[in-house]
């Protein structure tokens, strides 16, 4: 997988609290040399302009609604070429991590996404999640002071590919208002796109069994639940070990029990050991998913 090399020039910009954000390049030793043109295309939005001003992926704030106890809805919405896509939390083999970088913000406690269902996609023998076209990933924003604004200061960092993968920064800066109590439509029907937990998709029983073999493992999965709505039930396990490389898992269903079987390894190849209470396990479909937390 390639990296593209646009050759275009830097621009950067910052603009007042009522306003929000820039996109810039960053440069990383790992990514060679490459730069991202910056332009500022309302108060709210702006784009990555690559070879000669093509649209690629435009990113908005939207600044939501405070609900109560000092928590804050907003959300970041998405709109990426056709054909361009980007990734979810595990974003497979395939795939750029998001990050999300909130240091510089005040009146801030704490920012949880609400992750909507991802899509499963393939290309060249690899498996990526992620999503495409226009998407929001909502954010639930905790206030340190309930009556006080919230002021974002951060930056996002994500990936981009089409044929070649381009990693892309935004800085976020908004004021969060304090007044806005109605819900936002498009953000309130976001968060209502998220994954069944086990008790809504009628999982009856979780069991894992780990087998260690020289700084590997490898984890059998066994889940007794009904079909999910849709094709092709994927599955996706995710460790709290960031340090940890979790394969694509291979994935049969026999009536109402689902079997996986995964490798691991640390990627400094050092032995570990699984906290399987801590795993957590995604299945996703065309159409729907599950969270199940915990492999007891």
């Amino acid at each position: 997988m390639s990296v593209a090399r646009p050759n275009v020039s830097l621009l950067s910009s910052r603009e007042p609290l009522s306003t929000l954000m820039m996109i810039r390049s960053r440069f990383t030793p790992l990514l060679a040399a490459w730069a991202i043109s910056l332009s500022l295309f309302s108060p709210v939005a702006a784009q990555v302009l690559l070879n000669n001003a093509s649209d690629v992926a435009k990113v908005t704030l939207l600044p939501g609604w405070r609900g109560d106890n000092g928590a804050h809805f907003a959300g970041l919405k998405f709109a990426l070429a056709p054909g361009w896509k980007t990734y979810w939390r595990a974003p497979g083999d395939g795939g750029i991590p998001t990050r999300l970088d909130w240091s510089g913000s005040s009146n801030l406690d704490s920012v949880d996404i609400q992750w909507p269902i991802p899509e499963v996609f393939r290309q060249n023998g690899l498996r990526s999640i992620g999503y495409r076209g226009e998407f929001i990933l909502p954010l639930a924003v905790q206030a340190t002071a309930s009556e006080s604004p919230i002021i974002i200061d951060g930056r996002l960092d994500f990936g981009v590919c089409e044929e070649v993968c381009l990693p892309v920064s935004v800085d976020l800066y908004m004021s969060l208002p304090t007044d806005q109590r109605t819900p936002v439509v498009e953000i309130a029907a976001a968060l209502r796109d998220h994954p069944m937990t086990a008790a809504q998709a009628l999982v009856r029983r979780v069991e894992c069994r780990v087998t260690y073999r020289e700084g590997r493992a490898r984890v059998d999965v066994e889940i007794d639940m009904p079909a999910l709505d849709g094709q092709g039930e994927a599955m996706v396990i995710e460790a709290p070990n960031p340090k940890l490389w979790i394969g694509e898992p291979f994935v049969t269903r026999d009536g109402d029990t689902l079997r996986a079987t995964a490798e691991m390894v640390s990627s400094s190849g050092t032995p570990f050991r699984l906290k399987l209470e801590k795993l957590r396990i995604s299945i996703i479909t065309t159409r729907t998913a599950v969270d199940i937390r915990g492999c007891p």
